[in-house]
């Protein structure tokens, strides 16, 4: 259930900010196994955003007078164990890791 609501959250994101004014653009999901892990890439040729470089929500602040949004990022850094980001080229690689027992 957290990986789904991680590639959820990841590729909404995607859908909202990386294309712009655009309708019909590709985003690639592709996922990788080993013996302790699961990989979620997920690679989009949209406007260059690091999810991983988005500070922290302060989540000490009462609800009013917390910003909207912000809380996707922060989502995808709490349900799995690593999230990395590459630019490459044109491209958005977004690297998601979730270890298993």
């Amino acid at each position: 259930m957290n990986l789904k609501l991680a590639v959820e959250e990841a590729v909404v994101n995607i859908i909202s900010y990386a294309y712009p004014g655009k309708e019909e653009e590709s985003i690639s999901v592709s996922l990788e196994h080993g013996i302790n892990h699961l990989a979620v890439v997920i690679t989009d040729t949209g406007i260059a955003f690091d999810p991983t470089g988005k500070k922290e929500p302060d989540l000490s602040l009462p609800l009013e007078e917390r910003p909207i949004g912000g809380l996707g990022t922060f989502l995808l850094r709490q349900l799995m164990t690593n999230v990395s980001y590459t630019r490459l080229g044109n491209k958005n690689i977004l690297t998601m890791i979730k270890e298993t027992d």
